[in-house]
């Protein structure tokens, strides 16, 4: 009590103490976010030749342009960032050489007969056209002033800019197809590589044969290696190699047998249910939509399913990782699939819904046929053409309204009107194939999945936690993982800005890995003081898997180094690759036959038929244009070779000269045929070109 008095006496005294902690708290944070941005302005998320790219003006266009998009941030924002730096790119280039988009080809571009791709595609209607009717009366809306929505405003300014940006390019780049020219001796290469073809023979000895201890790879082939590729190898930017051990967090017969418990409570009173549409509401279940066919229920009560009476409950029963109850409702014998036709009216409104109506007194009375009334009036264009006819489609099709007319309550011969979520609906049934004989289930599910409980959790952390704090660096994990049987998974080649981390896919997860191995602070050799943990990739609310993640190499921008390359494990193949290619070359030197290469190594001789040297891939080898050109320069009979190709290497003999094809008089095709494949490489690497040549500084990784 006296301890009480003091603090209310000097009350003061807390309160000054509680207002410096918190200011040292948010000083720090200003602190940290200032080193962290080293641009120095918490709204500059880049550089694009010295143009900023606002933090602001990007979560804007991310929210009105993907608000809806059924896909990872992540790479919704690597493609908004891409846009803004092409955005950037082209609107500096544009400028450069004059070219803009004046007020009155914008327009015909948004409204107009020429209608850019983005208008139509965001403004589709039914037809897979732009829809004209909605385009009019934003324009009219617009231009009377009476287009005040600030979402509406913001969305058309963002996207007029995307219209202006595809236009420029469009622009530019017929500029430079004007400018490209295919000559005749292309124009004659593009038709022999087309319509040449050989007929030869092959053995390949595929570099599996030499084993890696057969060779020695040393800093000579790597440097020999950079000597032949000085620029393919250099780095645009700074990558990273982190290894890490992965560790499972499984449910434990404890908690499947809780889980058991769970469920087994409900079964009770799951039978006796006056509601069971409530009960399952309730308990988290599900009923069936429809009638469901033996071969699509659950496989380890399927037959009971078929034979209890209706009302029972079976069950708990394990089922896809889970405890289950399952209540048969009914069983019903429906048709394995179903013909039938319909009118389509838009929208579920009492004026649709009259409309319907009306066409529905047109076919009972007689009036009219139902394929004119489709014609005339549905507004699936698909069927419409057919006279509404849908064709035989399986149960389980359609959406549940539709199909439970088809299906279960439909007699043939009648006409229904359904409202679903496409509009009012005039449906008749026209055929029914009743194929398997076996009754279909309407059925009630609970479901409790068999999941790691929090103690499950925690014991998997913490000897997780026992690792780190008993391990320093990366070769003691290592070693560690490799005397209790682990194994250290790598991922190679990490950018700053990467979402995805090897077997884990993209994840929030993924990514803070990531940051981590990216941190000012993480050295070579160092592994992380804390346990990642991947939360279940199904939705499950625990943590499925904990991480341990170390730091292997990196791998500094700028030109290619032995040691860069080393970091690379598909360079590192391929240079192990050419030392056994030495190995086999050196058995192979001199060979007069295919049979050299049975011999030396068991292989076996393949044909390979009609190739030619525009598709220059072999049956058993991959893509191999060295050896296929080989071929195609060697005499008819003659044995070529050794040749080092991708997958091994190869001797080959012709079986015949190569086919002789004349050159036809007119060589239009084949000069627009050349010129095609470039200006489809153009659009492309035009813009990688101006990536390239351009000063681009991303801070992105500060803020995501």
């Amino acid at each position: 009590m006296a301890l009480i008095g003091s603090i209310r006496k000097n009350g003061w005294i807390l309160i000054v103490l509680m207002t410096l902690a918190l200011g040292g708290f948010i000083l720090m944070e200003i602190i940290q976010n200032a080193q962290r941005n080293s641009a120095g302005d918490v709204n500059t998320l880049g550089k694009v030749n010295g143009v900023e790219v606002k933090r602001s003006e990007f979560e804007d266009y991310e929210k009105l342009i993907y608000s809806n998009a059924q896909t990872s941030p992540y790479q919704i924002r690597t493609q908004v960032w891409n846009y803004f730096v092409e955005q950037n790119l082209i609107n500096q280039l544009a400028e450069a050489m004059g070219l803009n988009v004046g007020a009155e080809e914008l327009n015909d571009l948004q409204f107009g007969n020429n209608l850019s791709p983005i208008v139509v595609e965001r403004f589709k209607g039914a037809d897979g056209q732009a829809n004209r009717q909605t385009l009019a009366s934003i324009k009219q809306a617009i231009e009377s002033g009476q287009f005040t929505d600030p979402t509406n405003r913001a969305y058309w300014a963002v996207q007029e800019k995307e219209v202006q940006k595809e236009r420029l390019q469009n622009k530019i780049n017929a500029l430079l197809v004007k400018g490209m020219f295919t000559p005749a001796w292309q124009a004659e290469m593009t038709f022999l590589e087309s319509n040449q073809r050989l007929d030869f023979l092959y053995a390949r000895v595929p570099y599996e044969r030499v084993s890696d201890a057969e060779i020695q790879v040393t800093d000579a082939d790597y440097k020999a290696y950079l000597a032949e590729f000085p620029k393919l190898y250099d780095q645009p930017e700074e990558t990273r190699t982190i290894h890490y051990l992965s560790f499972d967090v499984l449910p434990t017969p404890e908690d499947s047998a809780a889980a058991y418990q769970n469920i087994a409570k409900l079964a009770d009173n799951f039978r006796t249910a006056e509601n069971d549409s409530a009960f399952v509401m309730v308990n988290n279940g599900q009923i069936s939509p429809g009638y469901t066919p033996k071969s699509k229920l659950p496989a380890t009560v399927a037959d009971s399913m078929m034979r209890v009476p209706t009302g029972t409950v079976i069950g708990p029963f394990i089922e896809n990782g889970a405890w289950n109850l399952v209540k048969v409702l009914g069983r019903k014998s429906i048709p394995d699939s179903v013909q039938a036709r319909h009118i389509l009216v838009r929208e579920a409104t009492p004026a649709s819904e009259a409309r319907i109506d009306s066409l529905k007194n047109l076919l009972e009375s007689g009036k009219a046929r139902f394929d004119s009334l489709a014609v005339a009036n549905s507004a699936d264009p698909g069927s419409a053409q057919k006279g509404g006819d849908l064709g035989y489609f399986p149960e389980g099709v359609m959406v549940p309204e539709f199909n439970e007319v088809c299906f279960v309550t439909g007699e043939m011969g009648k006409y229904y009107k359904v409202a679903t979520q496409f509009g009012w609906h005039l449906i008749e049934i026209t055929d029914k194939k009743f194929l398997s004989g076996d009754p279909a289930v309407k059925a009630a599910y609970i479901s409790r999945p068999i999941e790691p409980s929090t103690a499950t959790q925690r014991t998997v952390k913490d000897q997780v936690i026992e690792i780190i704090e008993t391990t320093d660096n990366l070769d003691e994990l290592t070693q560690k993982s490799t005397e209790k049987g682990l194994s250290i998974q790598p991922a190679a080649g990490l950018k700053i800005n990467d979402f995805a981390l090897g077997a884990f896919g993209m994840s929030d997860e993924a990514r803070e890995v990531i940051r981590w191995a990216f941190d000012k602070k993480t050295r070579v050799g160092s592994i992380s003081k804390e346990v990642f943990a991947f939360r279940d990739p199904n939705g499950g609310y625990f943590d499925s898997r904990y991480v341990v993640a170390g730091l292997k190499t990196i791998v500094p921008a700028g030109k290619a180094t032995i040691e860069s390359l080393k970091a690379n494990n598909r360079v590192v193949q391929e240079v192990k690759n050419r030392k056994k290619a030495e190995v086999i070359t050196a058995k192979l030197k001199g060979a007069t036959s295919l049979q050299a290469a049975m011999e030396a190594y068991g292989v076996a001789i393949d044909t390979s038929l009609n190739a030619t040297l525009l598709q220059p891939a072999l049956q058993n080898g991959g893509l191999e244009p060295k050896v296929v050109g080989t071929a195609f320069g060697a005499p008819a009979g003659m044995v070529k070779g050794p040749i080092a190709g991708n997958s091994g290497v190869y001797l080959v003999q012709p079986a015949s000269e190569k086919s002789q094809v004349q050159m036809p008089g007119d060589d239009t095709l084949f000069r627009r045929q050349a010129l095609s494949t470039m200006v489809s490489g153009l659009r492309v690497g035009f813009l990688n070109s101006l990536k390239k040549s351009a000063e681009i500084k991303d801070l992105r990784s500060n803020f995501f």
